[in-house]
Order: structure tokens, then C-alpha cells, then sequence
């Protein structure tokens, strides 16, 4: 019995006896030890039931694939169809995001963009519009540009949407405070002047503002217009802070209420400028499509100082004239 055993193993299981082995050598260890009731070769079945050449069957070969493929049927069994029908109704699977996340999300996208969020989904029209939303959102603006530690919301009725909509403040990210200064000039005719009799003589020049939460400013006085200044200061927030440009610099800013302080440093002297935030163009009596609040500032004092001191008993202060509707009006631009 032990014998015939042996051979069918090597039959089925490519176990040669050759070269002065025996087929001891080749079977699995502790074979002797297991019964012959209890131990049967891989892929051999019982001698009395089936052959030897289809020792498994059909059914026991597909049994196992079964098996898998009704697992994930048990899966969307248990997923509320409802439920995700009723999602993908209110906007989609980004809808289903929690709201915790949502709210460090939203939390690093510039204020105008909640406004465009509000349209995506009911959910998101809600989240936007919660006074959690607008607490981080007046922490991270006013907080920063005043450089105070705390907010008093009781101002404002308790609560942070107002103050977001009352409070002066200057809009960052999404675009730049540009103002355009115009001004025709008198000739002044000698014996060496070129200029044909009837021209006119007109200075055109821009200053741009560029402003960060954080405090800093760019700054540029140049006569080219925003078509070209757009894509350097475009060039300059790609590269970071301290990049160089022609016209571009860098500077500080502060707000108190709703005065703007302005420091930038140029390579011949200092620069200091006194801004008011006008909470509307209502009151100036101008529209030009630019919606928003906070959108216009008013010059009213320009100084320079070579040293950087501007005390009014500093030696080397210059104070400027101020020119008349000199207005920095907020451009948008999706590259900034």
C-alpha cells in the first residue's frame, strides 16, 4: 500500500527517483507521520470517487471566484442610494466634503472668491454665509492689516458679517490700486525750443499698489499703463518677496480705521504716502462696473525722506502737493 502510494505522488507531482535516491528523499517532511486518512498529495483526490487526471472539479474551481465577485455586490448594498443621489442633486461629491475641512479650505481664498463659491450649491451658499466662515475671515484680514490682537465684534452688533461689510479695509489679492495722473502742461518757448506751435504738452504717469495680508505692499511709479504693468507684477509674485523689477518695490503698509499708511523704499530716498479708504463709490459719484466695497482710496498726504524719518522736524522731509481726484481705484485681474 505504502509502495503504490509513492508511485502515483510521483505520477502527479513530477517526484523522479534517480541517481541513487529514493523516494523518501523527495516527498514532503514528516510525510510517514500523517495518516493516510487524514493526508492526501495537492490536486489528488480520493481513490474511490474521482480520477486521477480531473481530481478537481469544475465547480470547485469556480467556487472561489464566486466568492470575490460577491463581495462587492455586498459593498453597494450597503451604500444609501438615496443619499448619494440626493448629494450629487445639491452640486456633486466635492459638496460632501465635511465642513471642517471646507472651512481651512476657504480660509486661504480671497474674500471675493466666497461669493462665487455661494453659487456652486445650496450646501456651499449656506457654508459661505455662516458667521463661523466670516469670524476667520475678519481675523485674517483685520487682524493683519492693523496690526491688533483682538476684534470687537460688539461694534458691530455681534457680528463678523457686518463687520466685514462696514469696516474699511484694503482688498487684497485679485487685482491692484492703480492711479492715473494727467496733467497738461504749459510750454515754455525760447530760442531752443523744437515743439511746433499748437502742440500740447501732457504728462501722463501711473502709481500701482499691490497689497498682501500679511503687511506688505508693491509699489510702482512709471508711465507705462496696466496692460504692461499687469505681467510684471505678475512676474514679481512668482518669484516672491524681493524680487527686483524696473518699477516695482516693495514696501510696508498699516491701517488704522480708515487710513492707509504706506512706506516703500526706493534706491534714491523714502517714500510715505496717507491713504483714506472710501467705503463706496456712491459717495463719489462714480461707477465704472468695479463691485465690491473698499474698491477706491484717496490721497491726502505724499512725503519722501532720504534718511527714511518722517517727523515733521526731520531735516531732509519733502512734502508733496497733492494732486486734485487723486483716486486709487481697483483694478481686477485674475493674474494677481
Amino acid at each position: 500500500g505504502g509502495a503504490s502510494r509513492v508511485v502515483s505522488l510521483s505520477s502527479n507531482v513530477n517526484i523522479s527517483v534517480s541517481g541513487g535516491q529514493t523516494a523518501d528523499d523527495n516527498l514532503p517532511p514528516r510525510l510517514d507521520d500523517v495518516s493516510d486518512d487524514t493526508w492526501h498529495p495537492p490536486f489528488i483526490g480520493d481513490e474511490e470517487g474521482e480520477d486521477d487526471d480531473s481530481s478537481v472539479s469544475s465547480t470547485e474551481e469556480e467556487q472561489p471566484t464566486s466568492d470575490t465577485s460577491s463581495n462587492p455586490v455586498d459593498e453597494t448594498e450597503d451604500i444609501d442610494v438615496e443619499n448619494h443621489l440626493e448629494r450629487i442633486r445639491l452640486g456633486g461629491l466635492p459638496c460632501s466634503i465635511p465642513d471642517e475641512i471646507l472651512h481651512k479650505c476657504f480660509a486661504y481664498l480671497p474674500i471675493d472668491d466666497h461669493a462665487t463659491l455661494a453659487l456652486v450649491s445650496p450646501h456651499w451658499s449656506r457654508f459661505t454665509r455662516c458667521e463661523s466662515l466670516y469670524k476667520i475671515l475678519c481675523q485674517r484680514i483685520y487682524l493683519n492689516q492693523s496690526k491688533r490682537k483682538t476684534l470687537h465684534a460688539s461694534r458691530f452688533g455681534n457680528s463678523y458679517r457686518k463687520m466685514l461689510e462696514l469696516r474699511p479695509r484694503v482688498r487684497t489679492r485679485g487685482g491692484m490700486y492703480v492711479l492715473k495722473y494727467q496733467e497738461v502742461r504749459k510750454i515754455q518757448r525760447d530760442m531752443w525750443t523744437e515743439i511746433p506751435v499748437g502742440a500740447i504738452l501732457e504728462s501722463v504717469y501711473y502709481r500701482y499698489l499691490y497689497f498682501f495680508e500679511d503687511g506688505r505692499v508693491m509699489y510702482a511709479l512709471t508711465p507705462a499703463n496696466p496692460v504692461e504693468m499687469i505681467p510684471r507684477f505678475s512676474k514679481m509674485l512668482l518669484h516672491g518677496y524681493g524680487r527686483k523689477d524696473k518699477w516695482g518695490v516693495w514696501g510696508r503698509y498699516q491701517i488704522k480705521k480708515d487710513v492707509v499708511k504706506i512706506w516703500v523704499s526706493q534706491e534714491w530716498h523714502d517714500v510715505c504716502f496717507q491713504l483714506k479708504v472710501i467705503p463706496s463709490n456712491a459717495v463719489l459719484h462714480y461707477d465704472m462696473g468695479d463691485k465690491g466695497v473698499c474698491t477706491t482710496m484717496q490721497m491726502e498726504k505724499h512725503m519722501s525722506s532720504k534718511s527714511g524719518n518722517f517727523d515733521e522736524n526731520s531735516y531732509d522731509l519733502v512734502v508733496y502737493d497733492v494732486p486734485v481726484n487723486g483716486y486709487f481705484r481697483f483694478l481686477k485681474d485674475r493674474r494677481l
